[in-house]
């Protein structure tokens, strides 16, 4: 039996669902049905649900239940920028320091995200490759820097997930190159080319959202 707070169990289970893509948006949910599939009563879940509408990730209907918010790609994009902007220094960084890379944590994930692809597990797939990123930032040894990353990984993972669960099935794996890429730069210390493979897939995965209009409040930053 866990140590941990009935609210705290209850947050991590709901949260770890939501972000495995078992509860996507747009779906309704219940206090009551969480609490039995919890085997608690509804006042921890209560508190939980709370936690969760601060994080983003819900919203309570008055009389209709709890609602797992939409994607919303201005979100998504401002989230990026904001990540994407943190990269591009990490390795301007790199490059005007001469850091010593650990090499082989990166290849650690990228390893791990490859497996996943070939085995079709996408939570596990986008994790790795959000946690290889990470690993730019832990490099600099920033803890704003790595606390500002981990505010906004578990959003980007849950709108990844969200979105290949109901629209890309079918899709291949393909930022998995991207990740073999930038691994091979940093090989070569050749970080202009990293910071270049990282812009480009930023520009490419606005317009590709873009093209199959997730949903906006509105309009993204041109």
């Amino acid at each position: 039996m866990s140590d941990l707070p009935l609210v705290d169990i209850a947050y991590q289970e709901i949260r770890q669902n939501l972000l495995s893509g078992q509860y996507l948006p747009g779906h309704l949910l219940s206090e009551s049905d969480l609490a039995g599939k919890l085997n608690m009563s509804r006042t921890p879940v209560r508190a939980a649900i709370t936690q969760l509408e601060k994080d983003g990730f819900v919203e309570t209907l008055n009389k209709r239940g709890i609602l797992v918010k939409e994607v919303d790609a201005r979100e998504l994009f401002d989230m990026f920028d904001l990540l994407n902007a943190l990269y591009v220094y990490a390795l301007d960084q790199f490059d005007e320091y001469a850091y010593e890379l650990d090499l082989d944590s990166f290849k650690k994930y990228l390893d791990r995200l490859t497996e996943a692809s070939v085995e079709k597990r996408d939570r596990d797939y986008y994790e790795n490759g959000l946690l290889f990123m990470r690993t730019l930032l832990a490099m600099l040894d920033n803890r704003c820097m790595e606390q500002t990353f981990d505010r906004y990984k578990d959003k980007i993972l849950f709108y990844v997930v969200a979105h290949r669960s109901q629209e890309g099935k079918h899709r291949p794996y393909t930022g998995k190159k991207l990740y073999a890429d930038i691994y091979r730069f940093l090989c070569e210390k050749n970080y202009r080319e990293a910071k270049m493979a990282i812009l480009e897939a930023k520009r490419k995965l606005r317009e590709d959202l873009l093209r199959i209009g997730l949903k906006t409040n509105s309009s993204p930053h041109s």
